[in-house]
């Protein structure tokens, strides 16, 4: 559900916001500055909705991460007030001490359920082995029951997080498929590509890689695991980010039939001749009397017929050309 509620945040969420933004800016700029302020016709006014909206996305980026972060809860770390980068044997058997005395059910009834998951959190944090396959899998790979060596628990848990990367593989190719997020789709494909080669390390490395512990000096409190799913929520995101802003500065593509474009070939000529008539009965004017009049008018009408009709048909034909050649990547892609 929360997920979903996401998708609809970034597709409703981000224009009304910009569209806020943009209002409340041209009102200060008004009180302090009303020659700054541009006219809704003007390309000036565009280019500050574009910019709005582009602050709006990378902002609403940013709280997606954190939001993501926040909706990952305590861990078996936090229960015990520890952190995994200060973690002890020592410390971890005296909070298990003190939280036993509070909840144990003797003294404590209505925390019968509360005490028996700080048992079950104590189990994998005093045995290296489950602390390891916690730190690198989450709650998943601690859930077998019959694994018993750290092979056993990276066996349970590669599967299941290398078929998250698959799902969104699956999903990018969706999406080329019905034609949306056509920007960065090639990198995207590389991120989970990269992504799953990073969880795989981690999976299977004694030592978490540099990135994974470079963030974890920054958010201490994390697992490597939790780091994990906190990029991965960052990657989709960004990807949708960026076919959000990338269509506001980038010229979109002109969805023109091929009989679109001959009927403006074919207006624009009638224009032409209409023109062509004009300046010829001119010319007729300044020539009356000559002689030449109808010489000079029949030469100039053809020429200038011929160059303007020439001009529409390389316009025509640009259009065409860049119509056709975008139906053919389409097609290919």
């Amino acid at each position: 559900m929360g997920d979903f509620t996401g998708m609809l945040g970034w597709l409703f969420l981000p224009q009304f916001a910009a569209n806020l933004v943009l209002k409340t800016a041209h009102w200060i700029l008004l009180r302090l500055s009303p020659r700054l302020v541009p006219h809704k016709s003007t390309s000036v006014y565009v280019l500050h909705q574009r910019i709005s909206y582009a602050l709006v996305i990378a902002l609403y980026l940013l709280y997606t991460m954190w939001s993501t972060e926040q909706s990952l809860g305590t861990n078996y770390y936090h229960a015990f007030g520890l952190s995994p980068s200060d973690f002890s044997e020592s410390r971890l058997r005296r909070s298990f001490r003190q939280v036993s005395l509070r909840l144990h059910p003797d003294k404590n009834p209505e925390g019968h359920k509360q005490f028996i998951i700080m048992q079950h959190a104590y189990k994998v944090l005093s045995n290296p082995l489950s602390r390891f396959a916690y730190d690198r899998a989450g709650h998943t790979a601690v859930a077998c029951q019959s694994c018993k060596t750290l092979g056993d628990y990276m066996l349970m848990a590669i599967p299941r997080r290398l078929s998250v990367y698959l799902a969104y593989t699956m999903g990018c190719v969706a999406m080329q498929v019905f034609r949306i997020g056509k920007y960065g789709a090639f990198w995207q494909y590389i991120a989970i590509g990269a992504f799953a080669a990073l969880e795989l390390t981690m999976l299977t490395s004694t030592k978490e890689p540099g990135i994974i512990r470079v963030l974890l000096a920054l958010v201490p409190h994390r697992t490597g695991h939790e780091m994990a799913q906190i990029l991965q929520q960052g990657m989709v995101c960004f990807f949708i980010a960026l076919n959000q802003i990338v269509p506001q500065f980038v010229p979109q593509e002109k969805n023109v039939s091929s009989l679109e474009l001959a009927k403006e070939l074919a207006t624009a000529i009638k224009a032409t001749k209409a023109e062509v008539e004009n300046k010829s009965r001119r010319l007729a004017d300044v020539f009356k009397g000559s002689g030449l009049e109808k010489v000079m008018t029949d030469e100039f009408k053809e020429e200038l017929q011929l160059s303007m009709t020439l001009a529409s048909s390389a316009k025509f034909q640009a259009e065409f050309t860049d119509r056709l050649n975008a139906s053919r990547q389409a097609s290919s892609a």
